[in-house]
């Protein structure tokens, strides 16, 4: 006859056959198409227009937002000057900006030509350059942020930009920008300091990660037409350009 003990972990066991064990997240390598260099530093958070020609980024060396081309280049600077920029998300219901400001943990709206509209703090509180970071939208028009560290979380924001819900994330270092997949319904997630390109969903966790090989990795957007994948180095002012896996 089985002891207590013994018998304890043979229902451990069936239970874990049963139910399956967690599936492993997929390592993969990204395809390089393209690199471009930025002629502006330290540029961190990336958004797209819906025709997918033109890319928005922000800098915090200066404190700036600007309106890039595919490639890169500068088309223009707008008039807004912020304090620690860092990330930035293109509004397609209305045809503006959202940034965040690190330090304030605030959300600000913006105009095309960078007027100031509204601006949210989210009553974030934490430590100088480990607070909001990257923005984005989902196809419901749903706002999300990220907290970078300590603790990185994963922000769902209501309509009035107030918070819905935090979620803890412990799969990197830090994080530094997102990206909501409108085919898949999962969210892209860069990390500067763990170096990584990470997919993730809000039930299954990560589920595929890819290795970059360049630092300081700040913002990323999605070129859904051309299924390409545009991520910008604060370090290197520069432009790389992926095939998103598929």
């Amino acid at each position: 006859m089985m002891s207590r003990v013994e018998l304890r972990a043979v229902l451990a066991a069936v239970t874990l056959l049963a139910c399956g064990s967690p599936k492993p997240a997929e390592t993969g390598e990204l395809r390089l198409v393209a690199t471009y260099s930025l002629a502006i530093t330290e540029p961190s958070g990336l958004a797209i227009d819906e025709s997918c020609t033109t890319l928005w980024t922000v800098t915090n060396n200066p404190d700036r937002v600007y309106q890039l081309d595919m490639k890169g280049a500068v088309v223009r600077t707008l008039d807004y000057v912020g304090e620690d920029l860092e990330g930035i998300a293109y509004d397609r219901s209305d045809r503006t900006l959202w940034i965040v400001e690190e330090n304030r943990r605030e959300v600000v709206h913006l105009d095309l030509g960078g007027k100031v509209l509204s601006r949210h703090p989210l009553g974030l509180v934490g430590e100088r350059n480990s607070g909001l970071e990257g923005l984005c939208f989902d196809r419901q028009g749903r706002m999300f942020a990220l907290n970078e560290k300590r603790p990185g979380l994963f922000i769902e924001l209501n309509a009035d930009v107030s918070i819905a819900s935090q979620q803890v994330l412990d799969f990197a270092k830090d994080f530094s920008d997102l990206w909501f997949d409108r085919e898949s319904g999962s969210f892209w997630i860069l990390s500067d300091q763990s170096q990584k390109l990470y997919q993730w969903t809000k039930n299954k966790g990560v589920i595929a990660e890819y290795p970059l090989p360049f630092r300081k990795a700040e913002g990323l957007v999605c070129d859904d037409r051309a299924n390409l994948l545009y991520i910008v180095s604060d370090s290197e002012n520069k432009l790389y350009v992926y095939r998103k896996p598929r």
